[in-house]
């Protein structure tokens, strides 16, 4: 439960931030979430189940960054045709059985620079946060610093998780929370046909691939293996690849067999019994899949601080589709 509850925190926040920046409409940002938890629940159940180890998929996070700031001068059926290219291209190295050939090729440190890189603003904004809504962002602040300070209460709150509960309870204090307007709770996903654009394929198939590759599904890798199970690297490649396609077609990013949930999979309980604990986490990402719509509403209703420091939030997160001037411009660097 903690690990779904992780999955449903901070990296959901990094879906809704993106997704506002790019101008994504309610309905496209909320399929968007439907697909990395409804399908990609399902993956996670299947594997576990079959494989008897906890084998949790779910998407690239620093390859959601890299398509939310591509969204700036490319349109969304571009960015979901290079979705389509980069599934097929990890299926084809997974069918292929060249995955660690390709991994040995890329030098690791180049790589975790290109991602820390890719989520420095999220470190620097928080200064301008608590710089500009104080009465929210310090108390998160502090409460994720306090759980991180604290190993054994943060195994059991996740610190992205306790900044979340007391950011809730400081908006309710505050009682700023707007209306958005919308339309229900329940899953609607919005199928969009993908647009091939060889601008977008040159700016994120390889990016989004070695997202995938090296840093979700190695650090996946690495994780189960110090925990003693034996993940398929190539079965894993392969079942991202055909994934990512299914996500594809309702606007969702990339599949990956994520790091920082197996991690906390693996971490209490009997080896051989762990992937019991995958399969009720792909469980409850698939209720939460079926009610994206309701989460995003809700959290579209928050101040923008809660989910996102960065002033395009309030701005593009709003209404049904906006239009957006996907040009170059001051809030685009």
């Amino acid at each position: 439960m903690v690990a779904a509850v992780f999955s449903m925190t901070g990296p959901v926040a990094v879906i809704l931030a993106e997704g506002a920046r790019g101008g994504l409409s309610q309905a496209e940002i909320a399929s968007w979430i439907f697909g990395v938890f409804f399908l990609n629940g399902l993956l996670t159940m299947l594997a576990c189940w079959f494989y008897r180890q906890p084998l949790a998929f779910f998407w690239t996070i620093p390859g959601t960054v890299v398509v939310g700031t591509s969204l700036n001068h490319l349109t969304w059926p571009e960015v979901i045709g290079a979705y389509v290219v980069t599934g097929v291209l990890i299926l084809f190295l997974g069918l292929t059985g060249s995955v660690r050939r390709v991994m040995s090729w890329l030098p690791m440190p180049i790589v975790m620079a290109m991602v820390a890189g890719v989520f420095l603003k999220f470190g620097t904004d928080l200064v301008r946060a608590v710089e500009g809504q104080a009465v929210l962002a310090v108390p998160m602040v502090a409460a994720f610093l306090l759980l991180s300070a604290h190993a054994k209460v943060g195994r059991w709150m996740p610190p992205v998780l306790g900044a979340l509960l007391v950011g809730a309870v400081a908006v309710a204090v505050a009682g700023d929370v707007r209306a958005v307007p919308g339309a229900g709770w329940l899953a609607a996903p919005v199928v969009q046909a993908p647009q091939w654009s060889s601008g977008a394929m040159l700016e994120l198939v390889v990016p989004l691939a070695i997202t995938v590759l090296v840093v979700q599904n190695g650090q996946g890798m690495a994780v189960l293996t110090a925990a003693g199970h034996r993940p398929p690297m190539n079965i894993a490649t392969v079942a991202c690849g055909a994934w990512s396609l299914l996500a594809s077609v309702v606007g969702a990013v990339s599949t990956c067999l994520t790091g920082p949930t197996n991690a906390l999979l693996t971490a209490s309980g009997q080896r051989t019994r762990q992937y019991t604990s995958g399969i009720l986490c792909g469980l409850l990402a698939v209720v939460f899949g079926l009610l994206a719509p309701g989460f995003v509403r809700m959290m579209t209703a928050m101040p923008k601080a809660f989910v996102d420091p960065r002033p395009s939030w309030s701005r593009r997160a709003s209404g049904a589709t906006p239009s957006v001037d996907r040009g170059p411009g001051p809030d685009h660097g």
